[in-house]
Order: C-alpha cells, then sequence, then structure tokens
C-alpha cells in the first residue's frame, strides 16, 4: 500500500492552496531564516489549542502541512434536512442501522473502528443474507448490507495519514459505503489513548493530514466527512473549524456541541453552534463550495430536530442516545413500543443478518423499556412484566434464548428469504419515502440524492401525459403501425431501436463488416485543479441484452433466451484490467444509482451507419459485469437491466452470467488472447530489446496471439490461459436514456427520451422531431 508521500502528484506552488494567514507565514517561512521551518509550524499551530490535553510525541505529519493537491470530490449525496443516526460503538451495528432507516433516519454512521482493525481484514460476502463482513482471525470486524449502502457512513478510528489511507482503501474496495468519516470528537479513553478521538483536536495539522490522505484513498463519489467537538474556548474552534474546512477535503462537517470534558448528562452547549455554521458558511463560500454542518447533542428524536435546527442554523441534525434507546425516534409520529415491536424485530435482523450474540445482547439492554411506550392499552406492560424481559435478556446466552424472551421462533426466522420477507418492510419504508419525496419535488434529503433514481424528474408526468417542455407534439416513442416488427415476439420495442436494428442488417446485408461505434468515457478530475477529462475510442457492437440473429425468425432476430424477450440495452466488452473500467466505475450517475447498492457511470456512444446514411447519438448509463468473485461486481444492477419475461415464463431471474458466458464464447481467436496478456497499458516486459525485433516473434508478443473457443483446447496450458482470459473479461452494458436519431437521407432529426423514473429495459420512450 502506498504511503502519502508516494501518491502525492505534482502541485502549483503549495502556499496558493493557504488561507492569506498561513500563506503568509508559509511563504516567510521558506525565506532564510535562522529558526527552523518545523518549528515555526509547531508554534502556529499548537498554542491556539491549550484548552485541551497535553500533545502526544509529534511525527512528522503532526508538525508538517500536506500541502499537495487531493483529488476532487464527485460523491452525490446529500447532508440537507436529514436527521442521521449519530455513530455509537457497539450500539451502531447492523440491525440499529437497519431499524432506523425503516423508521426514517436519512442517513446512519457505523460504529468507530480502529485504522488497524479494518487494515488486513478479509471481506467476505454471505450468500443467502447478502451481508458483507469484514473478517479478522475468524473475528467480525464490521459488517454492512448492501440495502444500508446508499445511506451508510463508515466510521474511521484514526491518527496517521498513511493507516487511515490503507483503512480507506480496504473498506471502499467493493464500495461497501457511502462516505467515510473522521471521529474527532469521542472522549473515551480506548480512542483518545492513541492520539484518536477527541485527542484529534490538539492536533489540527494531523487531523488536516489524515482528512487529506483519506480523500486520497477514497474513490471519487464516496464523500469524505468530519466529526469533531467544541474546544473550551469560541475562538479555537473556529479557529480549527477554519483549518478543516480550507483542506477542501470534507463535503460536511458534524460537531458535538460538548468539549472533551464533558459528560452526556451535561447540557450541549447549543447556543455556540450558530456562529460556527455562519463561519463555516462563509469559509466554504470564499471557496465555491457549500459546506453543511450538522449537530449533534441534545436532539432526542424527530419531534425535537426542527427547533434545534432553528436555533443553530444547521442543515441537519443527528440522534445518538434517543436512537440508542430506541431506534424509532426517527418517526415524525412518535416512538413504538420497545417489548411489542422494537425489541422483537430486533432480535430477528440479528438472528437473520448473524449478528454476534454478546452484541445483540448489549444492544437489547440499552433499550429504555417503558410501559407508557406501548402505545395500545391492551399491550400496556408493568414495570414487573419489564424487569422479566431484562432479566429474560441478561440470562439469555444464545439468539435462540434472546428470541424467546420475545416470543419471536427463531427456526422461522431463519428458514425465511432475507430480501423478500426479513427485509420487507425496511424495502417498502425506504420506496415509499423516496417515492413521497420525489412526487412532491421535495428539497429535503433524499429528494434530490435518490428521487432521480424513481423518477423524480419535474418533466415526468407531463412528458408520459403527451406534454413538452419546447411545446413540440410527443409520441410514446414505441414501434407501431403493420410495418413495424418487433425484434422478438413478447416485448415491445421503442422505435428507435427498431430503426437501429434495422441499419444494422442492411450494414451487414451491404457493408458485410464489423460494427463498430465512438464509446466515450470520463476520467475524474484526481486535483482540485484539473478537469474531468473525456476519453473515446472505437469498440465493437456485441448485440442487445438477450437478442440473437435468426434467418427464420420474424425481422431476423430471436430471443437467445426464449423465456425473456428483447432489451435495448447494448452490449460491448473489455478488459477488467483497464483505466476505461475505472473510469466508468468510477463514477456516480444518480440515473444509475440502486436501492442494491448498485451504480454505473456516464457514458455516450456515436454511431454512423454508412448504409443507411443515418446517426446515432445515444446517452446512457453504463455498467460493467466482471467474473464471478470479483469486487466491481457488486455494482452491476442485476434486476434493473433484466429484459422482460415472457407472459408464459416460469423463469424467475434472467441469469446474466449466461449471458457473459455467451459473448465471451462468441470472440475469435485473436481476441480472445488478448485477454491473457498483461494488463494493456503497462510497460511492455520486453521494452529495452523491441528496436531489432519483429512484429510476431516472441520478444515483441511473448504471450499468445491465438486460443481456441472454449471447449476445444488441446492442451492445459491452453485450459489454463483460456481460465485466465475469462477471470479478465467483462461484459458492458449500456442503458440508454436518450437517442438522438439524424437520417441524412431524409433530411429529418427525432430526439427519443426514456419516461423518467423508468428502466430502458421495460419502460416506455417518448419522441420529438427537431432541427437536424
Amino acid at each position: 500500500m502506498p504511503s502519502v508521500a508516494q501518491i502525492r502528484q505534482p502541485s502549483p506552488p503549495p502556499s496558493a492552496m493557504l488561507p492569506p494567514t498561513k500563506r503568509a507565514r508559509v511563504e516567510s517561512a521558506a525565506a532564510p531564516s535562522s529558526a527552523p521551518v518545523e518549528i515555526e509550524a509547531v508554534a502556529a499551530d499548537s498554542t491556539s489549542y491549550t484548552d485541551v490535553s497535553a500533545l502526544p510525541a509529534t511525527s512528522e505529519s503532526d508538525r508538517v502541512d500536506d500541502l499537495d493537491p487531493i483529488p476532487a470530490c464527485t460523491s452525490t449525496l446529500q447532508y440537507q434536512n436529514g436527521i442521521f443516526l449519530a455513530p455509537m460503538v457497539r450500539i451502531g451495528t447492523l440491525p440499529t442501522r437497519l431499524l432506523s432507516l425503516e423508521y426514517g433516519a436519512d442517513l446512519v454512521w457505523g460504529p468507530e473502528i480502529v485504522d488497524r482493525a479494518i487494515i488486513g481484514s478479509e471481506r467476505r460476502v454471505n450468500p443467502h443474507t447478502g451481508v458483507v463482513e469484514y473478517l479478522k482471525e475468524h473475528k467480525q470486524i464490521f459488517s454492512c448490507h448492501p440495502i444500508e449502502r446508499p445511506y451508510l457512513v463508515y466510521q474511521l478510528g484514526s491518527a496517521d495519514p498513511d493507516l487511515a489511507y490503507q483503512a480507506i482503501k480496504t473498506i471502499t474496495q467493493a464500495d461497501d459505503v457511502a462516505a467515510v468519516d473522521l471521529n474527532c470528537g469521542c472522549p473515551k479513553p480506548f480512542s483518545t489513548h492513541a492520539g484518536m478521538g477527541a485527542n484529534m483536536l490538539s492536533t489540527p495539522i494531523l487531523l488536516c493530514n489524515t482528512l487529506k490522505a483519506m480523500r486520497r484513498a477514497a474513490p471519487p463519489h464516496v464523500a469524505v466527512t468530519c466529526k469533531i467537538r467544541l474546544l473550551l474556548t469560541q475562538q479555537a474552534t473556529l479557529e480549527l473549524v477554519d483549518k478543516i474546512v480550507r483542506t477542501g477535503a470534507i463535503e460536511c462537517l458534524t460537531v458535538h456541541c460538548r468539549t472533551k470534558d464533558m459528560r452526556p448528562r451535561e447540557p450541549a452547549l447549543l447556543h455556540r453552534l450558530r456562529e460556527i455554521v455562519d463561519h463555516v458558511n462563509t469559509v466554504a463560500a470564499e471557496m465555491g463550495r457549500s459546506i453543511p454542518v450538522v449537530c449533534n447533542g441534545d436532539v432526542w428524536d424527530a419531534a425535537t430536530a426542527p427547533r434545534i435546527k432553528e436555533l443553530t442554523g444547521v442543515t441537519s441534525t443527528m440522534i445518538a442516545r434517543g436512537a440508542e434507546a430506541n431506534p424509532s425516534c426517527f418517526r415524525p409520529e412518535g416512538n413504538l413500543s420497545i417489548p411489542h415491536v422494537i425489541a422483537p424485530k430486533w432480535v430477528r435482523y440479528s438472528i437473520a443478518l448473524n449478528n454476534p450474540v454478546g452484541n445483540t445482547k448489549y444492544c437489547l439492554s440499552q433499550l429504555a423499556f417503558k410501559p407508557a411506550e406501548s402505545g395500545n392499552a391492551s399491550k400496556h406492560m408493568s414495570k414487573k412484566q419489564l424487569s422479566v424481559l431484562r432479566t429474560g435478556i441478561a440470562h439469555s446466552k444464545t439468539q435462540e434464548e434472546l428470541a424467546k424472551v420475545f416470543g419471536v421462533d427463531a427456526e422461522l426466522v431463519k428458514s425465511q428469504d432475507v430480501e423478500k420477507e426479513i427485509l420487507k418492510d425496511l424495502r417498502e419504508a425506504l420506496d415509499a419515502r423516496i417515492k413521497q419525496r420525489a412526487t412532491s419535488h421535495s428539497s429535503g434529503f433524499d429528494g434530490q440524492r435518490l428521487g432521480a433514481v424513481i423518477g423524480n424528474s419535474s418533466g415526468a408526468s407531463d412528458q408520459s401525459a403527451g406534454g413538452s417542455s419546447s411545446g413540440q407534439p410527443t409520441n410514446d416513442g414505441h414501434a407501431s403501425g403493420p410495418n413495424q416488427k418487433k425484434a422478438t415476439s413478447n416485448s415491445p420495442q421503442p422505435e428507435w431501436k427498431e430503426i437501429l436494428a434495422n441499419s444494422i442488417g442492411e450494414n451487414i446485408k451491404n457493408e458485410k463488416s464489423i460494427l463498430y461505434y465512438a464509446f466515450s468515457t470520463v476520467e475524474q478530475p484526481t486535483s482540485v485543479h484539473d478537469a474531468a477529462k473525456p476519453h473515446v475510442r472505437y469498440v465493437v457492437h456485441r448485440g442487445f441484452v438477450n437478442e440473437k440473429r435468426d434467418g427464420e425468425a420474424e425481422g431476423g432476430i430471436a430471443a437467445q433466451n426464449p423465456a425473456f424477450g428483447s432489451s435495448p440495452c447494448l452490449m460491448t466488452t473489455t478488459d477488467v484490467r483497464t483505466p476505461k473500467v475505472a473510469q466508468l466505475t468510477g463514477q456516480s450517475s444518480l440515473r444509475a444509482q440502486g436501492e442494491d447498492g448498485s451504480r454505473g457511470g456516464e457514458c455516450e456512444i456515436a454511431w454512423w451507419i454508412e448504409s443507411t446514411q443515418m446517426q446515432f447519438r445515444i446517452s446512457g448509463t453504463v455498467h460493467v459485469l466482471p467474473t464471478r468473485g470479483h469486487p466491481l461486481r457488486s455494482l452491476f444492477p442485476f434486476d434493473r437491466l433484466s429484459p422482460p419475461r415472457a407472459p408464459d415464463s416460469m423463469e424467475e431471474e434472467f441469469d446474466w452470467d449466461a449471458e457473459r458466458t455467451r459473448i465471451f464464447n462468441k470472440l475469435n481467436a485473436g481476441l480472445l488472447a488478448s485477454f491473457c496478456k498483461p494488463t494493456p497499458g503497462t510497460a511492455h516486459p520486453n521494452a529495452d530489446r523491441l528496436g531489432a525485433a519483429q512484429p510476431k516473434d516472441d520478444i515483441s508478443s511473448p504471450w499468445p496471439l491465438e486460443l481456441p473457443q472454449p471447449g476445444k483446447e488441446e492442451t492445459d496450458e491452453q485450459k489454463r490461459q483460456l481460465q485466465e482470459c475469462e477471470k479478465n473479461f467483462a461484459l458492458v452494458v449500456v442503458e440508454p436514456y436518450k437517442v438522438d436519431l439524424v437520417n441524412l437521407a431524409d433530411d429529418t432529426r427525432t430526439v427519443y427520451e426514456l419516461v423518467p423514473g423508468e428502466t430502458a429495459a421495460t419502460g416506455r420512450w417518448t419522441s420529438r422531431r427537431v432541427v437536424p
């Protein structure tokens, strides 16, 4: 794993990234002076923080600012108008987070995990439950589930930029979280003894360097945030906040309105927060940014959140103890009964998702069992009955014994399908929340962040009803009339796809050539000083999903799997090791985000077909399907891209692996062999000897130039090579949402657009004529 020093990039003068006051110090320190530079840096950044505990032994990263540029963040995560679950050690485990999401939490923070704990852990996915576990020496360090991925913030405990870098690389290796947060507020000894938590407040340079290392380690679409406490003086707090915001590394700042030595029973210092919010807004505006501030401290439930927002001026609030006592505290309607609703559901989650029994006992013991919370006179419980429940929790040693305490059938829970039964209430709650905010065009938390996934475009209803913002008439964009042939007998197709399919047929008939199109991607900025870079290359068209050419079928096209229809989603291929894949998966388009954690980037295809004099410009989201076990596989939206089932089909799910294998098996001998070369674009192993080499001798091409089709191998070496090829091969699926068709033969131009909220595989399209 590279160190922070190894990943730094060339940059403009370092002082250009600093605020004016610090810039002057740095530039003056660069001039000849009898005092060492590092002594000046220590004096400038430590004297303002006499209100916190004594500094630990300082390292180089404590004393010297990391002035190199950091990559830009492309995260679409929103922090406005939300109520969040606070990070709580031992409490913020998977069942608590899922319950909080079900009852209204907009984002959920996981418990603090120390850098050394997560580094070196093994990521393992339970195929039956979907739970992702990070294990070390057979011990669970962290667990999560794909359903919470768009809402999950991983909190890191660290006081070392290099270790923080490695930790964030570990937790983001397979895109399991939406954001990563640095804990700079925990006052407990297990965190502060190593200089982490609230002790980071006394080492502001180290704190800022650690945030920058986290930003470099995290993918561009994963946000970096920070959670701090107040310092004793307001001026010291403002100075610290100023430094944190000016790093350019964070997308959100959470402030716990207590100092390091204050205990939870002491009232939070909410009156100090508004000035901090105003200062953050001012500094962020100078940088051309917006940094939301979240309040933590004395926010007990959904009812108290609006009052605290009004008092402090924050964009959102965060609940800790209220959620520890009852995770339904996020409900605007009020809390639900713990003994009758919350605790039994907690136990069901724990059993179904294999939560450690010790953690389950601890979390259940922290719930606030109160008779008044039953909310139903017929189910009112006496203090004696509640005492029996608490005793039952304390004496239980297994999940089954805990289930018995709350009348839960453990064997029934184990037999239930996690997706369809255990998570049913949560998924319905999330769907309802997103749809409600999308319909009302709310400026609230999820309306902007996830509403677009299911169609929160303001023009969706107008267009689907036949209206157009341009005033031009629209139609349904689907093939119609006696002369329009369906690509398959069981799947209606958009008009543009029929035209394209006919053009492809004409090209094959007349030109007898392979079909290529220009395929563009975007490389995200690697620095705040960079801009996004477009990249374009020609790729071979590998057909539409679940389609094959069949001379005996109507229109010459038939379904590969007759249990499913055709789809307008296009396919091509790539080597999963190429930079193109990083460009595709490094983006996070709102259109491509799914509640299952899937996501993709944006692309555009430019396709000129000479035989019909037509140009197709296809805008879409793009998704990569690698081999089983590859970490990028979790990003692929299997359900959304699946073609529609035939009316009489008994098959539940489309077999994407069969589709991937079908395309792989059709590759010619030369292209097959290309997948077992070294990574494309890397240094040639014989670069220093290529001057006199022939194009195809052993020096120029020390790898196979052709391989037989799978199943026709003649040697064990060919079998091994084909296995390597299959491992590096990836199917690329483009889900179109807009097609701009120019017909030069007729001098016409038509724009087709997918109705917002619908999927390309099964959705409706609108069309409108525009000037060519």
